[in-house]
């Protein structure tokens, strides 16, 4: 259990390439606080700059919840000239505008509500356990979620996304998987197995496709179709001029296991 002395986010680097962060409230049901959500900031920072580290499993500690949201107790002591309960913090994963074009996996175990969800769906792959569930209840409490108006009728059918929205209610894990949220769903004690193993084998790739993929995709959501595909072979052409796209074929043609540089 995270206390006063440990920290609200754990990030772990593995020598595979994978990095682990964990939110780190579990007290709290791992709700974000300005603490938290700076932490988060510094933490995605770091990993964008740090060539070790190909792809993240974000998590939550313990098993009651991944992240129910903003804190809702820290919102009701702020004081009257703050509009947000994290005013003061730089760019974050939700806003999709961090320029973080690592994969990310999010092993969701148990509760992902408010902006947790935003959390969630600004990931790339999203394992959930069994008993996760998911919700943006912010309407119930006078609120509205400024990423998930987004987010949601965006990447989910508008008409769920909406009823999401419009009635707070939570949905299960399986509709969450009927309805294209999650990647996959399985019981809680497989849930890190199954992350981790989809980290690896994604962090056994070449590292600069790896971004270069991630960024053509998501830099394109904002075009038309045209521009988008024109994008797309820019980034295409861009990666067939590094070491590591020259390394793929060589190495199938002389049937051994590519070995990748990251250049």
């Amino acid at each position: 259990m995270a206390s006063d002395t440990q920290p609200v986010v754990i990030y772990e680097k593995r020598p595979d390439g994978v990095a682990v962060v964990t939110l780190n409230r579990p007290q709290a049901l791992n709700a974000c606080n300005r603490l938290m959500w700076n932490a988060l900031a510094e933490t995605w920072e770091a990993i964008a700059k740090d060539d070790e580290v190909s792809v993240v499993v974000l998590t939550g500690a313990g098993d009651r919840a991944f992240c129910v949201g903003a804190d809702l107790k820290e919102m009701a002591n702020r004081s009257a000239g703050d509009d947000t309960p994290r005013q003061d913090v730089r760019k974050m994963l939700e806003t999709w505008d961090l320029d973080l074009w690592k994969p990310i996996v999010c092993a969701v175990n148990g509760y992902a509500l408010g902006s947790g969800v935003n959390m969630v769906m600004s990931t790339d792959i999203r394992i959930a356990s069994e008993h996760a569930t998911f919700g943006l209840s912010q309407i119930k409490w006078g609120l509205v979620s400024g990423h998930g108006t987004q987010l949601l009728p965006r990447f989910l059918s508008y008409s769920v996304g909406m009823e999401m929205l419009l009635t707070g209610e939570n949905i299960s894990a399986q509709r969450a998987y009927e309805i294209g949220l999650v990647n996959k769903v399985v019981p809680k004690e497989r849930l890190m197995d199954e992350a981790m193993a989809m980290a690896q084998k994604i962090a056994g790739y070449a590292p600069l496709a790896l971004q270069g993929i991630k960024e053509a995709a998501v830099r394109g959501l904002g075009f038309t179709l045209k521009d988008a595909i024109a994008w797309g072979l820019r980034m295409e052409e861009l990666n067939n001029a590094t070491e590591d796209a020259k390394e793929g074929p060589i190495a199938f043609a002389e049937k051994r296991p590519p070995q990748w540089k990251g250049r």
